[in-house]
């Protein structure tokens, strides 16, 4: 059974749905469950949970704005809670290794 790109992209795509829509219940599980953090390890657990979003959608609407050739997509994008793992993890990867790509 042969997988074209196609099937390949499909598949990280349908991946890093089900990764923002995991780290998106815990948050709401978080906000409405009956758990409240006892201690301040989990105290910081939950500030990262929160507050990461946040400065990844900053990065990635700097970065978008900055090196990509059209970054409206990516700053819509940038919107979308925990978006920005994606953004590094399939371009700005894929970016470093192949410097011919970006733009002076």
């Amino acid at each position: 059974m042969s997988r074209t790109r196609r099937d390949v992209n499909a598949m990280k795509t349908f991946l890093w749905a089900l990764i923002a829509i995991a780290l998106n219940g815990v948050g709401l599980w978080v906000v409405v469950g009956p758990w409240y953090p006892t201690n301040r390890a989990e105290m910081i657990l939950i500030a990262t949970l929160f507050g990461l979003p946040a400065l990844g959608g900053f990065w990635m609407l700097y970065s978008a704005v900055r090196y990509e050739k059209r970054p409206l997509p990516f700053v819509l994008l940038a919107f979308v809670p925990f978006s920005f793992l994606w953004y590094y993890f399939e371009r700005i990867r894929f970016r470093k290794a192949s410097p011919e790509i970006v733009k002076p």
